[in-house]
């Protein structure tokens, strides 16, 4: 009986470190990306797409993206590889007035852990 337990404690163990290791492969958000401090200051307001009043500019700092209907801080490496990406010209608006973009990074929470950022439809990325 001891040699079953022993043996069913040693599995869930080495399952849970099998998932707690599985950080390898990036997620994709698709969305557009936004300003977060115009979002933080709008966000109560009915402004309709917030993403095309909060596209964010050249002096922008803090970055969100709007993926699958939820707003999703960066952070700070992704809100560096965004600013970058924004004043260099890799992402710009599109005729909506949106800014479309991939993020590869992994979800924790609200908040995306930016590995790269690119353009919709584009193979260039900032990593």
């Amino acid at each position: 009986m001891k040699i079953v337990i022993t043996v069913g404690i040693a599995m869930g163990l080495a399952a849970g470190l099998g998932f707690a290791i599985d950080r390898d492969d990036p997620d994709m958000f698709h969305g557009q990306l936004m300003d977060a401090s115009c979002y933080n200051q709008n966000q109560t307001s009915d402004t309709g797409k917030i993403w095309v009043t909060c596209a964010p500019k050249d002096s922008t700092t803090s970055f969100a993206i709007h993926t699958d209907g939820r707003i999703r801080m960066l952070d700070a490496a992704g809100n560096s590889k965004a600013q970058t990406a924004v004043q260099q010209n890799m992402l710009k608006r599109d005729p909506n007035g949106d800014m479309p973009v991939v993020i590869d990074g992994w979800r924790q929470g609200d908040t995306i852990q930016v590995e790269g950022i690119r353009a919709r439809g584009s193979q260039v990325s900032l990593h």
